[in-house]
């Protein structure tokens, strides 16, 4: 297989950290013609120490120039930063509209699945259940036609909409990611550490509402599995995978009620000597928003899918540890960093 020409963003955060690893893990090869988006010359030198021999390009992705250019000089693009920005993916659509490369260009964006919580939003019932599941395989149409108010709609509209014969996009959809990052920048994820933090510093839990809403959750090398295996099948033309209207991908590995969680948060916290009970508070969503940043988004809405997808065209199987088994793990860590 000849190595494509890949350019990477986020490869110096959590996800995209991982990714990049698990990468360059599969296809060593691959570094001389992978180019990465840095954004300074601090995070590029945790870069070199592990890959020198990838080129790095200085720019954050407001940089719509400089992403344009590399996009269009690229085979494989790999956008695993920012979900929120959209400034950064019209950049990249029109880079790679711009390809003049034999043969089609292949874009793997992530998504986040707090976007299924668009119902909660919209009904204010935060903390609450629904029976509403996504699923990625037969119900692919309604996925890919989330309402405009949908968390991340309007990124992902324009990375759907630049799909074509010529550019083949998909989307891989994280839920709640945990687990250790093996890459050399951010290796913490956000909602269970930042959990953990809260009631490690607060001596309490809380729940959004009742705490009855539901999420699914994935360990990070799963998740950077599943964007492993896209980049192999568009290296080899398209592969088995499926693209564009047909290329959008949960990446989930079962489901949580987030009361559940947070009980088991506040038990391990006591059970290591660093809170004195495992009291848990119900706050409304906007008390918990002034708590942690989005949290009543993504501890209080409801998010339920079925990655079908993955399992059926990629033959994926996830064999990370469960979010369960993880909570021990990001206490302890959590504790540390407050240096308790």
């Amino acid at each position: 297989m000849t190595a494509p020409r890949i350019l990477f963003t986020g490869a110096t955060g959590y996800l995209g950290g991982d990714a990049l690893i698990a990468l360059m893990q599969e296809f060593p090869h691959w570094e001389r013609t992978c180019t990465c988006l840095v954004r300074n010359k601090e995070r590029g030198a945790l870069l070199t120490a592990l890959y020198p021999q990838v080129r790095q390009v200085y720019c954050d992705l407001s940089g719509s120039a400089v992403l344009e250019r590399e996009a269009a000089a690229a085979d494989i693009v790999i956008h695993c930063a920012s979900i929120e920005d959209t400034n950064s993916s019209k950049a990249l659509a029109r880079g790679l509209a711009k390809r003049t490369r034999n043969g089609p260009a292949f874009w793997i964006c992530l998504s986040g699945t707090d976007n299924l919580g668009w119902r909660t939003i919209e009904q204010h019932n935060y903390g609450e259940a629904a029976d509403k599941v996504y699923d990625d395989f037969d119900g692919i149409a309604e996925v890919i036609a989330l309402p405009d108010t949908a968390p991340h709609r309007d990124v992902e509209k324009i990375q759907l909409e630049s799909g074509s014969d010529n550019i083949k996009v998909a989307i891989v959809c994280a839920p709640c990611v945990y687990g250790l990052g093996r890459g050399c920048g951010n290796t913490r994820s956000i909602q269970i550490p930042d959990l953990a933090k809260y009631t490690i510093e607060k001596g309490k839990a809380f729940i959004v509402g009742k705490g009855l809403n539901q999420w699914p959750n994935i360990h990070v090398q799963d998740l950077s599995s599943i964007i492993v295996s896209l980049v192999k099948e568009a290296a080899e033309g398209g592969g088995a995978a499926t693209w564009n209207e047909q290329g959008y991908y949960f990446a989930e590995n079962g489901e949580h009620v987030w009361r559940d969680i947070v009980e088991q948060v506040a038990e391990e916290a006591k059970s290591q000597g660093l809170v004195h009970n495992s009291d848990i508070v119900s706050l409304s969503a906007e008390e918990a928003d002034k708590q942690i940043p989005f949290a009543g988004l993504f501890y209080g809405t409801d998010s339920r899918c079925n990655g079908i997808r993955a399992r059926k065209v990629l033959g994926w199987k996830p064999v990370g540890y469960s979010i369960e088994q993880e909570i021990c793990r990001a206490v302890k860590e959590e504790a540390v960093r407050l240096q308790m």
